[in-house]
């Protein structure tokens, strides 16, 4: 039999966002992210947040799952009341992720995670949410950075201190420029979860499992980096092995 008949791709489940056009309601997933996938070699699948009935058939049919970039996670699911300057969110959109996260964790299948898809998974496992950095965020040593950069998305704004023994660490060495996306950030690390990377303020950067490689995740948007920095792709090539 040709071998390429005999090789099998690895089918990488991903949540859509919402957005409204023209006066509807149309599912979306960025092309970055989904270059990242094809490029790594995985088979994208979109996964809608009306789909939460189907999660059981979508975590036996897929081998992973890319949780992206997007709004804000609703403080509720994390026993929070809603901060002031929380910005926008999708209950439905939270729902099906947070609920996906945690069949796949059940069921054994490796996550990647991305900006909020990072808190996303964070947050399944136990953890929670600085809801507003500016606001919340104590930093002790440093002063806090800025972290929603005003510099167009491609570019690499501030560094991240890489620590030793981790995947993240075995990619890039001690620290690496990166871009930055963000107001909302990993609070309280979940159960599981081992923090890999963090800004110069100390807000974390990097999560993945503590003991094994199921879930590997950073707070930076390696999909929109790779424009200006060819190595970010390397993230998505680490995840889809």
């Amino acid at each position: 039999m040709d071998d390429d008949l005999m090789s099998k791709k690895n089918i990488i489940g991903i949540p859509a966002g919402v957005m409204l056009s023209k006066g509807t309601r149309r599912y979306y997933i960025n092309e970055a992210d989904v270059r990242g996938i094809t490029k790594a070699g995985g088979v994208p699948v979109m996964i809608p947040s009306e789909a939460t009935a189907d999660i059981d058939y979508y975590v036996r049919t897929c081998d992973g799952f890319f949780f992206t970039g997007g709004p804000d996670v609703l403080p509720t699911f994390y026993g929070e009341e809603p901060h002031a300057k929380m910005g926008f969110s999708d209950i439905q959109r939270d729902r099906l992720e947070l609920s996906l996260a945690k069949e796949a964790l059940t069921a054994g299948k490796k996550m990647l995670g991305i900006c909020r898809g990072m808190q996303v998974i964070n947050v399944a496992l136990g953890g929670t949410l600085y809801q507003d950095l500016e606001s919340e965020y104590d930093s002790k040593h440093n002063h806090l950075i800025k972290h929603f950069q005003a510099a167009p998305s491609a570019e690499p704004t501030h560094y991240v201190a890489i620590k030793s023994g981790t995947r993240l660490n075995k990619l890039y060495g001690s620290n690496w420029l990166v871009n930055s996306r963000h107001h909302q950030a990993v609070k309280e690390t979940a159960k599981g979860l081992k923090v890999t990377a963090t800004a110069g303020d100390g807000v974390i950067e990097g999560l993945e499992s503590e003991n094994n490689d199921q879930i590997f995740a950073v707070q930076w948007h390696p999909e929109m980096l790779v424009a200006t920095d060819e190595k970010m792709q390397m993230i998505f090539d680490e995840f889809m092995k």
